[in-house]
């Protein structure tokens, strides 16, 4: 089985122009200085006057198994904390429930060294119950998989040993995670990845307590989790709330932020509503209410990512890249002078313009913003160039009389992706080019059907990477181990293979990135893809709001969160 799909998830057809509020980022919006006050009313209860109301769908299960839609995520983010989390602001891994970790020399085996740490209930966190988390996210048999009917993360464990023998049911846990000790744990891998520990900042793969399995019904409603917040009450669907409330115990310090109240919404609009209302603190909103001069990626400053007394709204990138796939395999595009010609014929500033308002930052590259690797100056021929794409074309498919060239192609995308206006604006500029395209929308299903069965020419889709990591991005979408995976291009190119697989063995983080930024380069110049759009979110907060980090996953970090 190709690594791609035994570590990724089938995220590839993310709708970039549509995130979940449950992750508080929508295709966002802002608000001037006079944002509207919070209108919490202090009562008897102490938490009151440091509570901070937000905007989110209703989630379905708040056991980290089963966290699949944001809105879950959202809250597992703050009540568990896994391993090591990726600190976006200095891009660096830094760690979390883990205390420190150990590599060794071939990059295959982890040992990770916990903190003293207990859970909401008092109990002592252990290497075991990191173990407990991970056995039964990975098997099918789970007593967590025989009640919640959703889709859980397991994928992210597929390079531990063991990994195949739990999901075929011959064996009921992981042989590659043991526990010495109680504050030991040690993960063997089946090939070297060196970028694993980054892999474990998933919320998801945090620590649960044994009765997660002995009840997964009642933990999926009221779980018992190690972070800063705990749940005060079940999630019931009588309840249009969920309070999350400081664990007093957390170390080294609880929480600033006493009391996080979770009011579902049923839309982005209701949300935003509420939130100029002043019945919300913190919200996301609709598109129509985007300020673009509120864009992180416009802004060199270092908190543009930090709702605070001065800066009402974030409007950051995601690390979410819309593309065209190529296929490969077929005239013309078996051709990369055609394939750069395409790619130079697209105006990417002016689809940020004028189909997404600008909130949108243009691609010119493959790997997103927020992701190190990403480069600035993105690829050359990602550029608007028509005169070099004119000169392109003309060397296979000449100009005829009219002007038209004898070149076609069919645009397949997806109803539902959102992107409708930016295929016509796209159909628009290959055929100032000559170059007749024809658009095809079809429903999700028959889109990824058609993309695993090579029936197609050119289709668009999106990659969010499940780990902020430049492999992340170039394994699964360019490796010919992931043909038959995510590499819908049907892309082989044995250096670039060579390059990746080399990555994943060294420890040096610049040495890795030189080797992948190497390939990255070959990619670019083969261009078997075509990014043009990377995905954005807004989030917008109340003047009570003096600190509130939004990371680029779209997580609020309540935490380090500090009230005016």
């Amino acid at each position: 089985m190709a690594l791609d799909a035994r570590l990724l998830d089938r995220r590839s057809f993310v709708c970039a122009s549509a995130a979940s509020l449950g992750s508080l980022v929508l295709a966002g919006c802002s608000m001037d200085a006079a944002a509207p006050e919070g209108s919490e009313a202090l009562g008897q209860d102490p938490l009151d006057a440091t509570t901070v109301d937000v905007g989110i769908e209703r989630p379905v299960c708040l056991d980290p198994y089963g966290a699949s839609d944001p809105a879950a995520a959202q809250i597992v983010f703050q009540v568990f904390d896994a391993l090591t989390r990726f600190d976006f602001e200095t891009g660096a891994l830094t760690c979390l429930a883990a205390e420190s970790y150990l590599v060794s020399e071939d990059q295959r085996t982890f040992t990770f060294t916990l903190k003293e740490a207990t859970f909401h209930d008092g109990q002592p966190v252990r290497a075991i119950d990191f173990k407990r988390a991970w056995d039964r996210l990975v098997s099918p048999d789970s007593g967590a998989a025989s009640v919640w009917s959703v889709p859980s993360r397991e994928h992210l464990l597929a390079l531990v040993e063991g990994y195949e023998a739990v999901r075929d049911g011959s064996a009921a846990s992981l042989s590659g995670v043991s526990c010495p000790d109680e504050h030991t744990l040690v993960v063997q891998l089946s090939a070297p990845y060196a970028d694993f520990p980054c892999v474990v900042a998933d919320p998801r793969l945090s620590p649960v307590p044994a009765q997660a399995e002995d009840d997964s019904e009642t933990f999926g409603l009221y779980p018992v989790g190690n972070g800063p917040f705990m749940v005060d009450g079940a999630l019931s669907p009588d309840k249009d709330t969920l309070d999350l409330i400081r664990f007093e115990d957390y170390a080294p310090t609880p929480a600033t932020v006493g009391r996080v109240r979770m009011r579902f919404q049923e839309s982005v609009t209701d949300s935003f509503r509420a939130f100029e209302s002043g019945d919300l603190t913190v919200s996301a909103c609709p598109i129509e209410n985007v300020d673009t001069n509120a864009a992180s990626w416009k802004s060199s400053d270092d908190e543009r990512l930090q709702l605070g007394i001065n800066r009402h709204t974030v409007l950051g990138t995601e690390p979410i890249v819309s593309y065209l796939v190529c296929n490969t395999e077929v005239g013309p595009l078996d051709n990369p002078d055609v394939r750069r010609a395409i790619s130079m014929a697209i105006d990417r500033d002016g689809l940020s313009k004028r189909v997404f308002r600008d909130v949108r930052m243009p691609a010119y590259g493959i790997v997103p913003p927020d992701v190190p690797g990403y480069r600035e100056e993105g690829w050359s021929a990602a550029a608007h160039n028509l005169t070099n794409a004119n000169q392109l074309l003309d060397a296979a498919y000449p100009k005829q009389a009219g002007g038209e060239r004898d070149i076609s192609l069919t645009l397949l995308y997806s109803s539902d992706s959102g992107h409708q206006k930016a295929m016509e604006e796209i159909a628009s500029d290959l055929e100032g080019v000559g170059i007749s395209c024809e658009l095809e929308e079809v429903v999700f299903e028959d889109l990824y059907d058609r993309l695993q069965a090579g029936t197609f020419e050119l289709a668009r889709i999106d990659w969010e990477p499940d780990v902020p990591v430049m492999d992340n991005v170039l394994f699964p979408l360019f490796h010919s181990s992931s043909i038959g995976g995510h590499n819908y291009a049907r892309y082989a190119n044995e250096r670039v293979d060579e390059l990746i697989d080399e990555a994943r063995s060294i420890a040096s983080n610049a040495e890795r990135l030189e080797r992948l930024r190497t390939a990255e380069g070959i990619i670019a110049a083969d261009m078997p893809v075509i990014p043009y759009i990377f995905g954005a979110h807004a989030v917008v907060g109340t003047r009570r709001i003096a600190k509130l980090l939004i990371d680029p996953l779209g997580y609020a970090h309540f935490y380090e969160a500090e009230l005016a």
